[in-house]
């Protein structure tokens, strides 16, 4: 029996999407707006109840995501990318857990891979496909620093609204509580997480460095989100921001001059330096707290040595009460970690796999923003498993790196070349200069 807040839950998140497809009915560009809401501002315990029995669980960013992606079709122009074939990779073998494991484990634990993921996937795929780049760059830049606004301000006055959205459901119970570090709440504004929202404003950082705004307007934007990741004490978070922020004044060269690089550099150095006694006055007064938390992530590393090629963990127990194990640990704090023992070391192979391409195309200069994006979260993936909003988010910027490499590699635009609706590549011209809320053929 799903009870009545539950109920409330589901009601509101489909008028919430309802709404959002009628919005995207007049404008494609809008079911693109409509989905990044549902991402930066429903908290993940906000969704739909399906099947018979309302046992299946779809946040509404879920739903939103699925939605728009599919109001956004068709695409003329849709170009294969290897990246396809790494997430469908990853789906069959979780998959083939049925066979090697146990059905009901390892469906817990296939759920994630075909919503949260392909649901993210598919709409940066699309999205960047049928709106083009730029577009797609604009609105994440837009959305997420009113997040970083929303972060600051949660910090200053110390009042988290979201957390007021009361659903009577698990995902309410596990990220529904605000945390604390030395004794300060850490900001976590919509996304249940502090981490969850210091990981995805670090992914958003490169996006919003490439969109097509005037230069200070930019800067401005990436120092907001800089000071709302800061203000999530997630010693990763903060590590991911500033690492996308450096890869991109390096390496992203047609698309930043020579003085725009050094000032974003320059910007970030001093904004770091403004911010770390704050930072190092948090971790003194936490003591032991983040110590123990390192060494637990640290100490989650021998599981590999426990991985199995495909299927489950030899490591991985289910209780008959259903509480899950891992060897000794009863938690796992690494997206790496996790997907070896849950889906085979062979998945995580083919996700490394996938990230040295990535790297070696940095290292060739022909990453494209979104590809520096997802590098710039290494260290997130080794020590964060992905939670909340930020699975699909993540997944998200994956898909429009795919889209963006697939159409590099295929077009070449002449300097001052125009970008069209359903062939966007990205243009080596100097950017212009347009408004905030208007993006190129409005």
């Amino acid at each position: 029996m799903i009870g009545l807040e539950a109920a409330l839950g589901t009601t509101l998140a489909t008028v919430l999407i309802l709404l959002a497809l009628i919005i995207a009915h007049r404008s494609p560009r809008l079911a693109l707006v409509a989905a990044l809401c549902m991402i930066c501002f429903v908290p993940i315990w906000i969704g739909a109840r399906l099947g018979f029995n309302g046992n299946l669980f779809l946040p509404a960013a879920v739903l939103a995501s699925l939605a728009a992606a599919l109001v956004l079709l068709p695409v003329r122009s849709f170009r294969p990318s290897p990246i396809d074939a790494v997430l469908v990779g990853l789906i069959v073998l979780a998959a083939s857990s049925f066979i090697t494991s146990d059905p009901v484990l390892a469906l817990s634990f296939l759920v994630t891979p075909f919503t949260y993921f392909v649901s993210g996937y598919a709409l940066g795929r699309i999205a960047t496909a049928r709106l083009g780049v730029d577009v797609v760059y604009r609105t994440v830049a837009v959305l997420f620093t009113i997040v970083a606004a929303l972060a600051i301000l949660e910090f200053a006055t110390g009042v988290n609204p979201f957390v007021g959205l009361k659903v009577d459901n698990a995902l309410f119970q596990e990220w529904g509580d605000i945390q604390l570090r030395g004794g300060l709440a850490r900001a976590e504004t919509a996304f249940g997480h502090s981490i969850a929202l210091g990981a995805s404003l670090a992914l958003a950082i490169p996006l919003t460095i490439a969109a097509r705004f005037p230069f200070a307007l930019r800067l401005g934007m990436v120092g907001l989100m800089l000071a709302a990741t800061v203000l999530t004490f997630s010693r990763i978070g903060i590590i991911c921001a500033f690492l996308g922020l450096a890869l991109s004044a390096i390496f992203l060269r047609d698309r930043l001059r020579g003085r725009e690089r050094a000032g974003i550099l320059i910007g970030g150095g001093a904004l770091a330096a403004l911010l770390l006694p704050l930072v190092t006055d948090v971790f003194a007064v936490a003591g032991t707290e983040a110590t123990n938390s390192a060494n637990y992530r640290s100490d989650l590393f021998s599981l590999l040595s426990q991985t199995n090629l495909v299927g489950f963990s030899d490591s991985v127990h289910r209780s008959p009460s259903g509480k899950l194990t891992f060897g000794q640990f009863v938690s796992i704090d690494s997206q790496f970690v996790l997907t070896s023992v849950t889906t085979g070391s062979l998945a995580l192979v083919i996700v490394g796999v996938a990230l040295v391409a990535a790297i070696l195309l940095l290292l060739r200069r022909r990453a494209e923003p979104a590809t520096i994006a997802v590098i710039a979260q290494i260290p997130a993936l080794a020590t964060v498993a992905l939670i909340t909003q930020y699975a699909v988010l993540l997944w998200l910027v994956v898909g429009i790196a795919a889209t963006s490499q697939s159409l590099l590699r295929s077009t070449r635009l002449a300097p001052g070349e125009e970008v069209t609706l359903d062939e966007p590549v990205r243009t080596t011209a100097p950017p212009p200069s347009p408004s905030l809320l208007t993006y190129p053929g409005d």
